[in-house]
């Protein structure tokens, strides 16, 4: 049988996605880093320079607004910057949005997807620079679902990581985990923490006061009218604040980590922990309040409270009608 050369294979290359010369107009630059971290931050201005350049350049289009934000891509709800891209989105200001790549605009999957489809139905489309892919093109919705459950992988295996070397750290009592400053400390040259004599006497104040029967909403309005400052420097303090210096076992001198965790992946509210996984390092910096005020004060908050948890960590109200605020116009009238 004769040979015959079989025919060589035809080899299509596939072409960058172009970007049509003429079919959008107003363009929105969207731009996304996670913190203030200094070198994010001067991440975020170059991403907006050099794109911003590139939307200025296009003959065609007319540059609209730059919506940043500085925030984690796991919820919209959190970033205020692209809730007001997409409000722009909804009174028909903007025909296209011009983003770095796919984790910039979310790492949420779902969100993701929700936003694509909204966008689709405003005639709004996106271009993804890094990954070169429009929403508007043939396979762009299946190509970005796909690139954003790679993103979203990626946040769940860091957030693993970062949670397994937290925890692995915490088994030290010279972890760094428990030398966090809080109101009433300092931390010297070797990260210890050290007594912040000024803020120290406030807390000691703020102890003894409650001890003395005095409602939170009185503390709150004694620390106001005597003028100190709230730990941010306020004029206001808020009563959870006061409520946290209270219930805060680092005045004793231990430090506890891990009282509260992260819920999973993408939820971004905290829960309470497992007893089991938190961690305690005592005795580990000069105390302020003494340990049997500090226990003294936690039984009066117990008694006084209309909020339990339940077994499984949740947040409810009690069965009887206690109320608080009855409860303080009592006591301050003790008191008075």
């Amino acid at each position: 049988m004769p040979y015959v050369e079989k025919p060589k294979p035809t080899i299509r290359a596939i072409p960058r996605t172009k970007l049509p010369p003429q079919a959008f107009k107003r363009v929105a630059l969207y731009c996304r880093v996670s913190s203030k971290m200094e070198r994010q931050l001067d991440s975020l201005s170059a991403q907006m320079d050099i794109e911003k350049q590139d939307i200025l350049d296009h003959p065609n289009w007319e540059y609209v607004d730059t919506y940043s934000d500085i925030s984690s891509g796991r919820s919209i709800q959190t970033r205020p910057g692209f809730k007001r891209l997409m409000a722009d989105c909804e009174a028909g200001k903007i025909d296209l949005i011009y983003t770095k790549s796919i984790s910039r605009f979310g790492r949420n999957c779902v969100d993701f997807l929700v936003v694509l489809r909204r966008l689709k139905e405003l005639g709004v489309d996106v271009y993804f620079h890094n990954e070169d892919v429009m929403l508007s093109s043939e396979a762009g919705e299946l190509i970005l679902t796909l690139h954003a459950a790679l993103a979203q992988a990626e946040s769940e295996d860091k957030s693993t990581n970062i949670k397994w070397g937290i925890k692995r750290s915490t088994t030290h009592p010279d972890s760094p985990a428990f030398s966090r400053t809080c109101y009433g400390y300092d931390r010297d040259e070797q990260k210890n923490l050290v007594i912040n004599e000024h803020e120290a006497d406030i807390v000691r104040r703020i102890f003894g006061w409650y001890v003395q029967g005095w409602s939170i909403v009185r503390i709150k309005k004694e620390l106001e009218i005597i003028r100190i400052p709230s730990p941010k420097g306020k004029r206001r303090w808020p009563v959870s604040t006061i409520d946290d210096i209270l219930s805060n076992e680092k005045y004793t001198g231990n430090s506890v980590y891990g009282l509260t965790v992260g819920s999973e992946y993408p939820a971004m509210k905290r829960v309470s922990n497992n007893p089991e996984e938190i961690q305690r390092s005592e005795n580990h910096h000069p105390h302020i309040i003494e340990r049997n005020t500090f226990d003294r004060v936690q039984q009066m908050k117990k008694s006084k409270t209309n909020i339990e948890l339940d077994e499984h960590g949740n947040r409810i109200r009690k069965s009887t009608h206690y109320s608080m605020k009855q409860s303080d116009n009592k006591i301050e009238e003790l008191v008075e």
